[in-house]
């Protein structure tokens, strides 16, 4: 427990022990030696390692499933129905009315309807693992103890149903597909020339590292800087003549963590590595034959419709009067009368806002069709060499991911999985014609045609959301991140002769900024450089330490030299109706300055010479007083920079003490392998919080699963009282990683009748 408590806030012991006092916490249910389920064919067992991690052994495919989705319900409850209400717009229902504008937005995408189309989609035998999935889960919550959020909430978990796991599908897929969000800002400002030179053009001298080399330079499309790194080698870059291949997916810090790692095997399935709560098999991992990681593509997938309107109910198509759809959605909220929503849909899809002038928005997403991911999902999990793999992917609908693979024959290859419209590279960004039917989507780049690599001749594959192909094959876009990451990957790759899983650590926790280095050199040249920057930016070497001021004094000072008129028009609200709130209270973006992100300091290099310099030193100096105090050699970046843990309950004064966990100082930032993306909106406070981080890692040798390594932030338990609620935050800082240990206790499973 030592490691746990160094995390605990100030108020834990008191507010645990009231909480006890009053019936609403209790410890941990200890997991039994021995205990029995229903619907098994055979005897089964679960071994767990001094991490909690469970090794479930059963007879059967479906048997194994059916314990993971036990072991899921038993020791993530709250977390999966959480997950659940969210892409169906049922927070409100658990958090009350704080939360509607997030239900109000979801209910009107109706993200239901296609996740429940998507199940009876399945072919028989996922609907099979669908079903085992969910009464595993079930049972686990009618003869477990409840998860302790529910009894404070004075709540029940409604049971569990495929087509939650469905929506879990279709929520994974919309978070990692935002590009709407940057056609909307295209359709603001592209005809400003100022702000389409901040947000929308290419910036000189970014790096044009493209996953599948020789296909030309980069396209500029959109550019985020939030995504995933995943590289593998092949046994010609390795000391034991092997492949190893890496992957951390970057996504926000949670309590308890996002994933779940777990080994399961069954009949044809022998699979390890990470699930995620609520959906059964293995998301990223290995089985003896095959390892595989994904990163995030972000393709252009999404369109605006701008609909004008005849009247409030009609619209003209062409030459036909068409008239938009209306569905009564009922809104429970906690504490309160029921609430009716009614929601729009048009020819194009669901309508997401209403201009001042009566327009309507509506959206149209590739993911607004029945998906078979999960039939993908379970192939893969089988998969045995590099045919079966990318027969398993020809599936996947959503999201799009860079997926790279190895076997244990020493071949590694790469695919492109997903639904990829067939654009043209110089088609509208904006908002398009709402009123025509030459406007609608294309057809997706059939699967055949996607972009893949098998035993590239560098014997080496990188991704970290950086551009698939350049300009000269490139047939759809994407936002692809402006390569930084990708580029700084591919030269530690590049440095090392003989790869280890060492070395493929060292990469992971690498924090050297591009940016911050050539940022800190251009500073070094300027007279008006304060005195006390000066010494700190002369030690600097680009390395983005939680102990070093040097972050924080440049960040600082490229937020104050962003142009007062740039500041102004990224500071408007993301949509007229909706005023800006704490950033993630709404399912979209609270102003435009997240489209600046990644962008913000090659932007401020390349148009150095124009910028306010003198001015920018003394807001950076003022704000930084202002924020610490003392001199700028105690604005560590840690101080500035933090990881805040979320869980539902940390806006609560009462329950944060029990539930959440101390802010954690992180290295890193945009342009670092070790990525650590945050805010840059000048306007909001500091210490910044950490917006996305590699919320995982492994190294795997494929063939070889037990000299795999893992590692995830921050737990494998739900329940804050355990043990397991934050013991990995401690190794996951330092950077360790984990194979699947050996047991320190079994648990039987016996046969229920």
């Amino acid at each position: 427990m030592a490691q746990s408590a160094n995390w605990r806030l100030p108020g834990y012991p008191l507010n645990r022990w009231l909480f006890g006092l009053m019936g609403l916490m209790k410890p941990e249910s200890q997991m039994p030696a021995s205990l029995d389920l229903a619907g098994l064919e055979g005897p089964a067992e679960i071994a767990w390692d001094t991490y909690h991690v469970p090794s479930i052994k059963a007879a059967s495919l479906l048997d194994a499933i059916r314990v993971q989705g036990y072991v899921h319900g038993r020791m993530r409850g709250f977390q999966m129905d959480f997950l659940r209400r969210m892409p169906a717009g049922e927070l409100a229902e658990l958090l009350g009315p704080e939360v509607l504008p997030y239900d109000t937005f979801m209910r009107r995408l109706n993200l239901r309807r296609w996740a429940e189309a998507a199940v009876d989609n399945l072919n028989p035998d996922a609907q099979a693992v669908l079903q085992a999935y969910t009464d595993g889960v079930n049972q686990a919550w009618r003869n477990g103890d409840k998860a302790p959020e529910y009894r404070f909430l004075k709540a029940e978990p409604r049971p569990w149903m495929p087509v939650d796991t469905s929506l879990l599908t279709y929520f994974l897929s919309w978070e990692l597909n935002g590009i709407w969000g940057y056609k909307w800002a295209y359709d603001r400002f592209h005809d400003d020339p100022v702000l389409y030179e901040w947000l929308f053009a290419a910036i000189a001298g970014s790096p044009s590292t493209t996953i599948i080399p020789d296909t030309g330079t980069p396209v500029p499309f959109g550019g985020l800087g939030i995504g995933s790194n995943n590289w593998v080698v092949s046994g010609d870059r390795t000391q034991d003549g092997k492949p190893l291949l890496a992957n951390d997916p970057h996504l926000m810090a949670q309590l308890p963590s996002i994933w779940f790692q777990i080994a399961i095997e069954g009949g044809p399935l022998n699979v390890q590595g990470v699930s995620l709560p609520g959906a059964p098999g293995i998301i990223i991992g290995q089985n003896p034959s095959i390892a595989w990681g994904v990163t995030n593509v972000d393709p252009d997938c999404q369109d605006l419709y701008r609909i004008r309107m005849e009247n409030d109910t009609h619209y003209r198509l062409d030459d036909s009067l068409e008239t938009l759809s209306v569905r009564d959605e009922v809104l429970k909220v906690r504490g309160q009368a029921d609430i009716h929503l009614m929601c729009e849909e048009s020819h194009a899809g669901p309508v997401i806002h209403q201009e001042e002038d009566g327009s309507r928005i509506a959206l149209d997403w590739v993911g607004l069709r029945p998906s078979t991911t999960i039939n993908a999902l379970l192939g893969i999990n089988q998969a045995h060499d590099w045919d079966t793999f990318v027969a398993a992917l020809s599936e996947w609908t959503i999201p799009a991911q860079n997926f790279v693979y190895a076997d244990r024959e020493g071949h590694i290859g790469y695919v492109l999985g997903g639904l990829v419209p067939d654009r043209r590279l110089d088609a509208g960004a904006g908002c398009l014609d709402g009123n025509s039917r030459q406007s609608l989507s294309p057809k997706t780049v059939p699967w055949e045609e996607m972009p893949r690599v098998f035993d590239p001749p560098n014997g080496y594959i990188v991704t970290a959301n950086n551009a698939v192909m350049g300009q000269e094959k490139r047939r759809f876009r994407s936002r692809d991140s402006l390569g930084y990451r990708a580029a700084r990957i591919t030269e530690l790759v590049e440095a090392t002769a003989r790869h280890t899983p060492d070395s493929f650590a060292a990469i992971q926790s690498d924090i050297y900024s591009a940016p911050l280095a050539t940022l800190s050199q251009r500073l070094l040249q300027e007279s008006g450089l304060p005195p006390a920057w000066r010494e700190i930016l002369s030690a600097f070497d680009g390395q983005a330490k939680d102990s070093s001021p040097a972050p924080t004094l440049l960040y600082l000072w490229a937020m104050a030299a962003v142009p007062d008129t740039v500041h102004e028009m990224l500071s408007q609200p993301f949509f007229f109706d909706v005023a800006p709130a704490t950033p993630g209270s709404h399912p979209f973006p609270e102003n435009f300055w997240g489209l600046m992100g990644e962008r913000l300091l090659p932007l401020l290099l390349a148009r150095y010479d124009r910028l306010d310099k003198e001015r920018a030193f003394r807001e950076a100096e003022a704000k930084g007083r202002a924020t610490w105090g003392g001199e700028p050699s105690t604005w560590a970046w840690g101080r500035a920079h933090r990881t805040e843990l979320f869980h539902p309950f940390i806006q609560v004064k009462t329950v944060r003490p029990v539930f959440g966990r101390q802010a954690l100082p992180t290295s890193g930032d945009y342009y670092t392998p070790r990525q650590a993306a945050f805010p840059v909106d000048p306007d909001l406070a500091w210490p910044r919080t950490v917006s996305y981080l590699p919320s995982y890692r492994q190294i795997l040798k494929p063939g070889h699963m037990r000299e795999s390594q893992f590692m995830h932030l921050t737990g494998q338990s739900g329940h804050p009282l355990s043990a397991h609620y934050d013991d990995l935050v401690a190794p996951y800082l330092r950077g360790e990683t984990f194979p699947f240990g050996q047991p320190v206790l079994i648990t039987h499973i016996a046969v229920r009748s």
